[in-house]
């Protein structure tokens, strides 16, 4: 082989190695962790928390976003742009709606791409703290007798920064509250309101029972019972 035909075939593959190098590239955070949230405003509005999620191409040819996928309807994502030339960015506005109950959400959005890698997800993180948060969605009365009271309790929960008053009222009639009749609830400090009820005969049972606060927007808390009695035992058996 001569010496210019080699330089020829060193500089062809250098060109295409050089040309099998030049690709798009997405570059877009992992990750967005709103933390610990309490929603304000009634909870039958819809509340939601917002994002700008910046998006850049890093590579040294035209990048195409093709597609952006929430996981559920819950979550918005449009992006500003769909095709960056190398070096320019963008951004995508991320709107995550909020439930109605607290707990950890964890949603993600999928973003495709024409680079090499082809679909980056972006992970949504939340803590909903409601104003007010209930240990239970229901009353769970322990195991009863017909004729006999049986009890159940639910813990109540502040997270605003100013005491909270919280009246239970019995809805049933037998249902009676054993706590408190006006309990106050600061933040942090959980009270714990404890009903009794006597159920009249063997089976299932179900009772009403209404939380009065003086929280905004959270005035009225309505919690249904639910338990079973047994049959109660006659004398000498």
């Amino acid at each position: 082989m001569t010496k210019t035909r080699a330089l020829l075939l060193i500089s062809f593959f250098s060109l295409l190695a050089t040309a099998s190098l030049a690709q798009p590239l997405l570059q877009m955070q992992k990750e967005q962790d709103w933390g610990s949230i309490t929603p304000e405003g009634p909870i039958t509005n819809v509340q939601s928390v917002k994002a700008r999620i910046p998006l850049k191409n890093l590579g040294d040819q035209v990048l195409i976003i093709k597609d952006v996928r929430p996981q559920c309807g819950c979550t918005t994502a449009p992006i500003e742009k769909d095709t960056l030339q190398p070096g320019e960015e963008t951004a995508m506005n991320v709107t995550l709606n909020l439930p109605a109950g607290s707990g950890k959400i964890s949603k993600y959005v999928t973003v495709f791409a024409n680079d090499s890698t082809g679909s980056h997800v972006l992970q949504l993180r939340a803590e909903i703290q409601r104003p007010i948060q209930l240990s239970s969605s229901f009353l769970g009365f322990n195991a009863g007798v017909a004729g006999q009271p049986t009890r159940a309790t639910v813990t109540v929960n502040s997270f605003v920064d100013r005491p909270v008053t919280i009246r239970p009222v019995p809805l049933t009639d037998g249902l009676r509250v054993v706590s408190d009749a006006t309990m106050t609830s600061e933040k942090g400090k959980p009270v714990t309101v404890e009903v009794e009820y006597v159920p009249t005969k063997k089976g299932s049972f179900t009772v009403q029972l209404k939380l009065e606060t003086s929280l905004e927007n959270y005035e009225t808390i309505e919690l249904t019972g639910y338990g079973a009695a047994a049959e109660a035992k006659s004398d000498g058996k």
